[in-house]
């Protein structure tokens, strides 16, 4: 399965992704063996504004769907990672991680943030614990009460983004330009302009930067010299 991170990024050349609906399979939680439906996307019609990565597509969940959870113990993770092996140790350690959400209610967004810290511990590559991240300030996109928890999974989201980028975690010079432009639109929707101006910057100055980016990058660093923070272009 291709990361969301990747996905988006392609989103950059193309108006649309076509792939028609989604088939039911279901996995076992790998720290207590209870069963779990995952709807698996095999296509359907994304559409977008190219001024946002934050994509609309034509099955209302499709972020939400993304990630799920335990419904017992609260794992969370993609669907690949229900098929992770762990060790006596490894789940004791898990267990442990997930005991801080025993009085938390569970929604879309915080089974991101779950998987996320899961990946934390873990060492994941840090490009697979921003997409969680991400995806959870994507599930929180129009949900005005919960702003300030949307920044807070965007700012982790563009920290781990920075740490891909540094580890040279992307496959060419152009993704890392687009992960830039992405870091540089984390910050400015959580209202850090001055980080954003310099991302904004750092793919306008870059040699391969892409048509599409060379295009709406000044447009949106117009809004982060005019403080603009918008959310839902």
């Amino acid at each position: 399965m291709r990361k969301i991170i990747l996905l988006i990024v392609l989103f950059i050349t193309a108006n649309s992704i076509h792939a028609h609906d989604c088939h039911k399979q279901l996995v076992k939680c790998p720290i207590d063996n209870t069963e779990i439906e995952f709807c698996v996307v095999t296509g359907s019609i994304a559409y977008g504004n190219y001024t946002d990565f934050q994509q609309q597509v034509d099955m209302d969940d499709f972020y939400e769907g993304q990630i799920k959870s335990c419904p017992k113990c609260h794992f969370s993770g993609y669907y690949y990672d229900f098929s992770a092996l762990y060790n006596e140790k490894e789940k004791k350690d898990v267990l442990e991680i997930l005991s801080k959400y025993n009085d938390v209610k569970i929604d879309d967004a915080k089974e991101c943030e779950i998987a996320g810290t899961i990946k934390e511990f873990f060492k994941e590559a840090n490009d697979k614990i921003a997409n969680c991240y991400l995806i959870g300030s994507y599930v929180l996109k129009k949900k005005s009460k919960k702003a300030v928890y949307r920044k807070e999974l965007q700012k982790k989201a563009a920290y781990f983004l920075i740490k891909a980028v540094n580890n040279q975690e992307y496959a060419d010079q152009a993704e890392t330009i687009a992960i830039n432009y992405l870091i540089a639109e984390m910050y400015r929707r959580t209202g850090d302009f001055k980080n954003a101006l310099k991302y904004y910057d750092e793919v306008l100055t870059s040699k391969k930067i892409t048509a599409w980016l060379e295009e709406m990058t000044p447009i949106q660093k117009e809004l982060a010299k005019g403080k603009d923070d918008t959310n839902d272009i």
